[in-house]
């Protein structure tokens, strides 16, 4: 059996084969984002604490929207310190443009990226919050932004514990409220229990009924104000009235229309408050100066010496007024001898003879008698 050589034409098959089975791989990993050949690539950074399964292949979401894929995730260096919370990075491969608008412009230094899952429990995708032209700056090629971490299955679990265990202890301090209710303790047990609340509430309904039945009759204070016409006319009256008097008050007529429309009375008014205000403070500054023992009354208050002074002189009148009493000296003499008192009256009772004597005959005592030697 001979051997048949390949030709051109096998060869050619062969090869137009191997183009196609290319540009079938090239088009599947293009589609996939793997492989891109008219956009020039655009990678971000960004630092998380914890990834939990997340993985190269990863999507990425701009408010939602697919935008990329992660292409790395790497651990960082051992932290220095607890501040150093972020332990992982995660590169990611965007698309250039997003929308007709670059990558760049719509994902800003103010964008976050989450971690978050589709549903509870599906896959983990990253989703970068939109940036805004005043808050941020375009991030650039490789450029990092910020994350924020979102709430896992563990801290939801562990959350939902914390609430079911308080839930339970709420549920047990209700338990006994309810049981301390059916005992008839307290004050909720007594009004659910005590049958004399119930008698009382009973009381005051059937009161409350007779009242309001005596009130539609008639009878009593409430029944004649609700019921008689009268005292209905008679309030129209008053309203009338009082409608009248803020009438003519308004338009200023009597004196509480002056008063209230009159400005001349308000000018008065103000200049008698200034001129009060004035006297205050005068009233204020002589205090003040009193105070400040300036001035005669301010030295009658505050000088000692004065007080001294007037204790001295009130004990000299004191020491004079008992030497008087025990008629020491020319004045206690005056006072408490009765021979002055005679003398006096002696004198008086002669010059009272020489005045009468003087009158009968005045010669007796104005003769001149003139002696030529």
């Amino acid at each position: 059996m001979t051997k048949r050589g390949v030709g051109f034409a096998d060869l050619r098959v062969g090869l137009l084969v191997f183009i196609s089975i290319c540009i079938l791989i090239a088009m599947i990993l293009s589609i996939s984002g793997d492989l891109t050949f008219f956009e020039r690539p655009y990678y971000i950074r960004t630092k998380l604490a914890q990834v939990e399964g997340l993985r190269p292949g990863t999507e990425v979401r701009l408010a939602g929207v697919s935008i990329g894929q992660v292409t790395e995730v790497n651990l960082l260096p051992i932290a220095q310190n607890e501040q150093e919370s972020r332990s992982v990075e995660v590169v990611m491969k965007i698309s250039d443009t997003i929308d007709g608008i670059p990558a760049g412009q719509r994902i800003r230094t103010d964008s976050r990226a989450i971690l978050g899952s589709v549903g509870l429990l599906g896959d983990k995708v990253i989703d970068i919050t939109p940036g805004t032209l005043e808050g941020g700056k375009p991030v650039p090629n490789g450029g990092e932004i910020q994350s924020a971490q979102e709430m896992t299955i563990k801290q939801l679990v562990t959350g939902a514990n914390d609430i079911l265990a308080n839930f339970t202890l709420l549920s047990n301090e209700v338990k006994e409220i309810a049981e301390k209710i059916n005992k008839g303790q307290g004050t909720a047990g007594k009004l659910i229990t005590d049958e004399t609340l119930y008698n009382n509430l009973n009381q005051t309904v059937v009161e409350a009924q007779n009242l309001v039945k005596r009130v539609r009759e008639g009878r009593g204070t409430v029944g004649q104000l609700l019921n008689d016409p009268q005292l209905y006319e008679q309030v129209v009256k008053v309203t009338v009235q009082l409608e009248k008097i803020l009438n003519e008050i308004a338009s200023g007529r009597g004196t509480l229309g002056k008063l209230a429309r009159d400005e001349q009375l308000y000018d008065n008014t103000a200049s008698s408050i200034a001129r009060l205000d004035r006297i205050a403070d005068r009233l204020e500054q002589i205090v003040a100066k009193i105070d400040r023992g300036e001035g005669t009354v301010g030295k009658l208050i505050t000088d000692d010496s004065l007080y001294t002074e007037a204790n001295a002189t009130v004990a000299n009148l004191n020491r004079i007024s008992a030497s008087l009493a025990r008629g020491e000296g020319s004045a206690g003499k005056l006072l408490k001898d009765p021979s002055l008192y005679e003398n006096l009256n002696s004198a008086s009772l002669e010059t009272i003879k020489l005045l009468s004597d003087f009158r009968r005959d005045p010669k007796k005592y104005l003769t001149i008698k003139i002696r030529i030697f």
